[in-house]
């Protein structure tokens, strides 16, 4: 029981922080400095929904062949071959997945001005260090999390 309402707090917790992450508002600043046109908010939002999209297209893509090398693992009979080509389809959708977010900064950088350009990468830079040091905490946490129940029953 306790070891549940720890998870439950734990994804509570997990919930709230994503809620309003720095890294937002960061990214809203960001866009402000920008100091876009309104054709360039526009072509912003174009971008912004075809990537978006996409991605989620990707995505399921990526899971559904993660829910089919389960099913292959779990197999009777162990297919090493269909195992390691279901491993490289995923391999694949993963990079499509990364190669989709590029395409889509690529596209914006694109609609803007050479001075624009320039904030840009440089709010990039920063948001691309800002989410590194969340994913950083959020394992930090899970650790933290996972070795407390684990430390407390020790004889």
């Amino acid at each position: 029981m306790r070891n549940a309402f720890i998870a439950l707090v734990f994804i509570f917790v997990t919930l709230v922080s994503a809620s309003t992450p720095p890294q937002d508002q960061q990214r809203k600043r960001s866009m402000k400095d920008l100091n876009l046109t309104d054709t360039q908010q526009e072509q912003f939002q174009k971008i912004s929904f075809e990537t978006q999209k996409k991605q989620i297209e990707l995505q399921a893509k990526t899971e559904t062949a993660k829910l089919e090398l389960r099913r292959l693992m779990n197999a009777d009979a162990v297919d090493k071959s269909a195992i390691e080509k279901k491993l490289n389809e995923i391999a694949a959708a993963r990079t499509a997945l990364v190669m989709n977010r590029i395409n889509g900064w690529i596209e914006k950088n694109k609609v803007l001005t050479p001075e624009q350009q320039k904030l840009w990468k440089k709010a990039f830079r920063k948001n691309r260090t800002m989410a590194k040091e969340k994913v950083r905490d959020v394992r930090i946490e899970r650790m933290r999390m996972l070795r407390r129940p684990m430390m407390q029953h020790k004889p």
